[in-house]
């Protein structure tokens, strides 16, 4: 958890006049609620955390958290919005800055490695497995993952392919659907696995992500027009 979200929130009854607090204390109060709001999710599961022992562990009253959020749902939705913004506004900003003069190949492999250690690191195994067990009681939560978290990394891997169709010619044409199948074989047994609480060693995702990416790449690629003869 963030040092500054340990503190004592003294912004939770900033000395206003009115009484109200100020529209930078209110963020910082839902940031820290967020916060502390998604480690009870993590250390105790979806149905073990109560919002009277938020409330309690936040120190902000029952009727101002369910004010804010009308049920466990909203909350975790909550969640999930902010970690995804949290994560993927730096990830884009680190792959607009640091893969430039790389190869398509190379490029993709960062990426892979990237998306890998996100994707399987405890906080996301842990949000993924309570987002399978909740699907079917809050199906708006799985909607949120694929439209806000998959489609982001989506839209990612697809712009990555923009910046080098100037210099490669594919044989797919959308590349949105390219970078799904990107992400599936990257990504998809290994985050299965991770959610059965089943995990490989760091030797083996090397390689896996090496050869997942130069198979995509080769197959991605057209042939040049020497060999189409």
């Amino acid at each position: 958890m963030d040092e500054t979200l340990e503190e004592k929130p003294v912004e939770l009854r900033p000395k206003t006049r009115g009484g109200r607090p100020t529209k930078a204390a209110a963020v910082l109060r839902d940031e820290r609620l967020l916060e502390i709001a998604a480690q009870m999710f993590m250390e105790h599961g979806f149905d073990g955390t109560s919002m009277e022992r938020l409330a309690e562990t936040a120190m902000i009253g029952k009727a101002t958290l369910y004010a804010r959020y009308a049920d466990k749902g909203a909350l975790f939705a909550d969640i999930l919005r902010r970690r995804i913004l949290l994560t993927y506004g730096p990830l884009e900003e680190e792959f607009e800055n640091n893969l430039k003069g790389k190869s398509l190949e190379a490029t993709l492999l960062i990426v892979a490695r990237r998306l890998l250690e996100l994707t399987l690191s405890p906080s996301a195994i842990a949000l993924g497995r309570i987002l399978a067990a909740q699907g079917a009681r809050f199906p708006e939560l799985g909607k949120l993952a694929v439209q806000e978290g998959l489609y982001r990394q989506i839209r990612i891997v697809e712009k990555i392919l923009m910046s080098f169709s100037g210099t490669h010619r594919y044989v797919i044409d959308d590349l949105s659907l390219a970078a799904d199948l990107f992400l599936s074989i990257v990504l998809g047994r290994v985050s299965r696995m991770a959610l059965l609480g089943v995990q490989m060693e760091p030797e083996t995702l090397e390689r896996r992500a090496r050869q997942a990416v130069r198979i995509f790449v080769r197959g991605l690629l057209e042939p040049p027009p020497e060999e189409l003869r």
